[in-house]
């Protein structure tokens, strides 16, 4: 495709129009909590009357939008047993940093895409959701790092909403010329480009190619595509390169590493079979010692941070009870336990999901926020019953260091 220079820019954001012999593409850069670009979206379907509109969405988050009642749906147990806590701790934060951007202006994130929707259903123009599908962009990011570095990145992720900084209206405007991940993202340091890479130029590419195959699809026509405009310089340059891409490869989930799991069992047998062999040399009270040691740092490790974070009483007793024996089952994990017992005796309310911003500036404010917000209250017990369990086996290595 070859870019066109426009003769005057009529929108508050950035504009870029290409052409395919009679076929137009005209992408129309946004900021998602800004009310001038709410207003860009309806001027552009009016004049340009296209026969197509793409936009920056992907099915899931295009049915959360137009579905108040999501969270009621949503089955934590199922999330907490195929071990997605991760994945909707990102999936939150990231939607709750855009809430909080939008709550300075009154917008509701997004809300220039859902006009988008609205007036192109409303119409009869076709609609394409030409994003990647948020879980599987969360997902590739998080194969991509390793053990220590998801921590910095979830740091990064929770300070995003924990600081109750104004965003001014030039700010604001700024999310026009990058896109607001991008601005969540770029205080990581460079080691994490990869990040940053499946995050924006992954989508670039993906988002071109999607607007690529609307416009085959409508020859001699007009596409207009809105999208982040963070997003526009990268899908602008795919365009015009006419880059092949497939779609399939950006949309393959890495799979875990087999050799790390293998490996991690292989040290452990190694280590229990070290231990039995070296304590069938010791006295029976030893053994009984060791024995010990093992169950009450496990369980009292993980059942103290059950306790640390008010967890419910039942809550504390699975968690002790299981900690012992979790290693022996592979694929389980103490916090998967005692999740789903929180969960079950505690289901986080529709509000809970939708308050996760308001958070006071005060860090009294964000630690009361732990224990009153039932979605934070379980994240904050898995991280404490983890923090916990950690503690214990700190204190069983001393043990058997001391006795081997």
């Amino acid at each position: 495709m070859k870019s066109v220079q426009p003769k005057k820019n009529q929108y508050s954001g950035p504009v870029a129009i290409l052409e395919d012999g009679k076929t137009k593409v005209i992408i129309l850069g946004t900021a998602h909590v800004s009310p001038e670009s709410i207003a860009d979206v309806e001027k552009a379907i009016k004049e340009l009357d296209p026969h197509t509109v793409c936009v920056e969405l992907c099915r899931p988050r295009y049915d959360a939008m137009l579905d108040p009642d999501r969270w009621r749906k949503l089955n934590l147990i199922r999330v907490i047993r195929e071990k997605k806590m991760g994945l909707l701790f990102s999936s939150l934060i990231l939607s709750a940093y855009q809430k909080k951007l939008g709550s300075e202006k009154g917008i509701r994130p997004g809300q220039e895409m859902i006009t988008a929707v609205q007036l192109a259903e409303s119409s009869g123009r076709k609609l394409v959701l030409a994003d990647r599908p948020v879980s599987i962009t969360l997902t590739r990011a998080w194969r991509k790092v390793g053990f220590f570095s998801k921590y910095a990145i979830v740091s990064q992720l929770i300070s995003s909403i924990f600081v109750r900084e104004k965003v001014t209206s030039e700010e604001l405007e700024q999310l026009k010329a990058e896109d607001a991940l991008a601005d969540l993202f770029k205080t990581l340091p460079p080691r994490y480009s990869s990040i940053k890479d499946v995050f924006i130029s992954e989508r670039d590419l993906y988002l071109a190619e999607k607007i690529k195959h609307a416009a085959k699809e409508a020859p001699g026509e007009t596409i207009l595509a809105v999208v982040g405009a963070g997003h526009l310089p990268g899908i602008r340059a795919a365009l015009e390169a006419m880059q092949p891409v497939v779609l399939k490869d950006l949309e393959e989930v890495p799979p875990a590493n087999p050799w790390t799991t293998a490996f991690t069992w292989l040290v452990f047998s190694a280590l229990v079979g070290f231990v039995i062999w070296r304590m069938t040399g010791q006295s029976e009270q030893v053994f009984k010692e060791a024995l010990a040691a093992w169950i009450l740092g496990r369980s009292l490790g993980a059942g103290l941070g059950a306790i640390l974070s008010l967890a419910h009483p039942l809550t504390v007793l699975v968690a002790a009870l299981v900690a012992p024996f979790t290693i022996f089952l592979p694929g389980s994990r103490v916090w998967m336990f005692a999740s789903i017992t929180e969960v079950w005796l505690r289901k986080p309310h529709v509000e809970d999901f939708e308050d996760m911003t308001l958070v006071s500036e005060s860090a009294s404010g964000i630690f009361k926020a732990l224990y009153k917000n039932r979605v934070l209250h379980l994240f904050w017990v898995i991280f404490l019953i983890q923090m916990g369990f950690l503690a214990g086996n700190i204190y069983i290595v001393t043990f058997f260091a001391k006795h081997l």
